[in-house]
């Protein structure tokens, strides 16, 4: 599971006495004050904050994968953050987006305002929702994530099928009418992140995440992929032209820094 993009990871107790060190010195160099240090290692050790399996930035060996982790704070308007690589071993438990999503409906109040809108057209239009980002960790922690300006990112099983173009209509004029901006990635064969307004744009070659990298990938493959084969290539890139290149790990932020 330490290779599935946003599922949450909930260590063992011991584990995260062991990388609590290490996620205090993954802290950005503005916000080593003690204070900060302070209410990461409460909300890491205490709350016990779930990580999110993301992409990892440092050289994994086998098994290991990379969480980062959010938290309930900010420094002016930077969400304080850090991140650790993990042994298999170390990790409890997994949930997925469409499991956070099941617990997030039932709280009341939801842990986000568009939630519930979002959840309706989900149903109308057919389509697997999943929850990610900061009302997933709200919705599973209770702690103070969320703003009223926050955005709300969602994940679609694509697998699943549904009618996408009809649900982004729908959902993107109701960000517009209550002013929050609601974020959507498709994830094909559980292992591939598209944006939904990417997709539905009808461009040929679109932008795919990977928990090891981001590429390029021809929109028939991609549609056409079976569950256990798919062919991403930067190789689309020598024929879609030199405005069409695949961009550098640095500058796409990690799908975790929601």
């Amino acid at each position: 599971m330490l290779n599935r993009r946003h599922f949450l990871a909930y260590l063992h107790p011991d584990a995260r006495q062991v990388l609590a060190s290490a996620l205090v010195e993954g802290l950005p160099h503005t916000m080593r004050d003690r204070a900060t240090e302070a209410a990461v290692l409460h909300g890491f050790l205490t709350d016990r904050i779930p990580g999110i399996v993301c992409r990892p930035t440092r050289v994994c060996t086998d098994g290991q994968g990379q969480l980062g982790f959010s938290f309930p704070l900010r420094i002016g308007e930077e969400r304080v953050r850090s991140s650790v690589l993990v042994e298999p071993g170390q990790v409890a438990s997994f949930l997925s987006p469409y499991e956070v999503m099941e617990r997030a409906a039932l709280r009341f109040p939801p842990p986000h305002a568009a939630l519930r809108v979002a959840l309706s057209l989900a149903r109308r239009f057919d389509i697997r929702l999943g929850l990610i980002g900061s009302a997933a960790l709200a919705a599973m922690t209770g702690l103070p994530y969320v703003r009223p300006q926050s955005d709300l990112d969602l994940l679609i099983d694509a697998d699943l099928g549904g009618d996408f173009q009809a649900f982004h209509a729908s959902l993107a004029a109701i960000s517009r009418e209550i002013g929050v901006k609601v974020d959507v990635e498709l994830e094909f064969n559980r292992s591939l992140g598209v944006k939904l307004s990417e997709y539905i744009s009808g461009r040929e070659v679109l932008l795919a995440k990977t928990i090891n990298d981001v590429e390029l990938i021809d929109r028939i493959e991609l549609q056409s992929c079976s569950s256990d084969e798919v062919n991403i290539s930067a190789s689309v890139a020598g024929r879609c032209g030199e405005n069409c290149k695949v961009p550098t790990t640095e500058t796409i932020e990690n799908q975790w820094s929601e």
